[in-house]
C-alpha cells in the first residue's frame, strides 16, 4: 500500500495571487503618503529659509556691515551676500533637482537688506509651495521672522 505524498510549497497561481495583493497594498499606501511626503518637504523648505534669514542676521551682526539676500524665482534659489565686497556666504537650490522639490519660490521684494543691528529694510514675504501646498515666511522691519499658515 502506497502512501499519498504530501505537497508542500506553493503553487505558481497562489504566488501570482499573494504578489499582486501585495502590489494593490503597496500602491494605495504610496497614493496616501503622497501629500504627506509634500507637505514635509514644504514645512522644511520653510524652516531652511527662515533659519536663513536668521543667518543672515546674524551675520550682518557679525560683520557690522549690512548684508543682502537676493531671490530668484526662476531658479528657485537665493544668496546671502556682503553688500560692499559682494562675498557671497551661502547660495540655496530648493528646485526640483533638489532634496527639496520646491515647484514654487516666490519672494516680495526679491531683495532684502538686513542692517546689523537686525533691522530689515523693507518687510518681506517668501512664498514656498509644492502642488498645492504652500507656506509663507515672513520678515518684518523690525526683523521678526516668522512662517506663517498653509495656503
Amino acid at each position: 500500500m502506497q502512501l499519498p505524498r504530501s505537497r508542500t510549497g506553493f503553487t505558481i497561481v497562489e504566488l501570482v495571487i499573494v504578489l499582486s495583493i501585495a502590489a494593490i497594498l503597496s500602491s494605495i499606501a504610496v497614493w496616501r503618503m503622497g501629500p504627506s511626503v509634500r507637505r514635509a518637504k514644504v514645512n522644511r523648505s520653510a524652516s531652511t529659509v527662515a533659519a536663513d534669514l536668521q543667518y543672515a542676521q546674524l551675520l550682518a551682526a557679525r560683520q557690522r556691515r549690512p548684508v543682502v539676500v537676493i531671490f530668484s524665482e526662476p531658479l528657485k534659489s537665493y544668496i546671502i551676500r556682503d553688500t560692499d565686497t559682494t562675498t557671497v556666504f551661502r547660495e540655496r537650490y530648493l528646485g526640483q533637482d533638489t532634496e527639496f522639490g520646491l515647484d514654487l519660490l516666490d519672494a516680495e521684494p526679491t531683495t532684502l537688506e538686513i542692517f546689523p543691528n537686525g533691522v530689515v529694510r523693507n518687510a518681506g514675504d517668501v512664498t514656498v509651495e509644492i502642488a498645492d501646498y504652500g507656506r509663507k515666511i515672513r520678515i518684518t522691519r523690525a526683523g521678526q521672522i516668522r512662517i506663517t499658515g498653509t495656503l
